[in-house]
């Protein structure tokens, strides 16, 4: 069960925490919702309480724990795969699962391919998707500001 204050992170959205949880009547239905401020759109995002769990939602980590993982974006990759359909599709899905370790190897291969000058246009979205949501995770942990959060992403490479 989710707690007004509580820092979350949601794949697919990135970091916020819930404002408030509430009783709203669609359409004649009492339900409550949890709503949450997502630092990455700025916007609210309300979800039926009772839907909750159609969302994968984590409590954001910790800033030991974000050190660690954050590494991995200065390490070098294993591989990279050549295809970039393949590739494309690949980093989707470690993106939607909102794994914080797998979206900073996809910064870091996509890094990788971006110093080559190897990015494709269609991945330079991807990469700065996948920026913001880590930067917003980085944000609620460490109480930096959008700027200081993409900083310390890029100063690591």
């Amino acid at each position: 069960m989710l707690n007004v204050g509580e820092k979350i992170f949601i794949s697919d959205y990135g970091a916020g925490y819930v404002k408030d949880i509430d009783d709203k009547e669609p359409s004649n239905i009492e339900c409550k919702y949890v709503n949450i401020y997502l630092l990455l759109d700025n916007m609210n995002f309300m979800i039926p309480i009772n839907k909750i769990g159609n969302y994968r939602v984590r409590k954001i980590l910790n800033k030991v724990e974000l050190e660690v993982i954050l590494n991995t974006i200065g390490s070098n990759s294993d591989f990279i795969e050549k295809n970039w359909n393949n590739r494309y599709r690949s980093n989707k899905k470690k993106i939607q699962s909102g794994d914080a370790l797998k979206m900073c190897e996809v910064i870091r291969d996509l890094y990788y391919l971006q110093n080559k000058d190897m990015l494709p246009p269609g991945e330079v979205k991807i990469l700065e998707r996948v920026e913001g949501m880590v930067a917003s995770e980085i944000m609620l942990a460490f109480g930096l500001n959008r700027e200081q959060a993409l900083c310390k992403i890029r100063g690591l490479v």
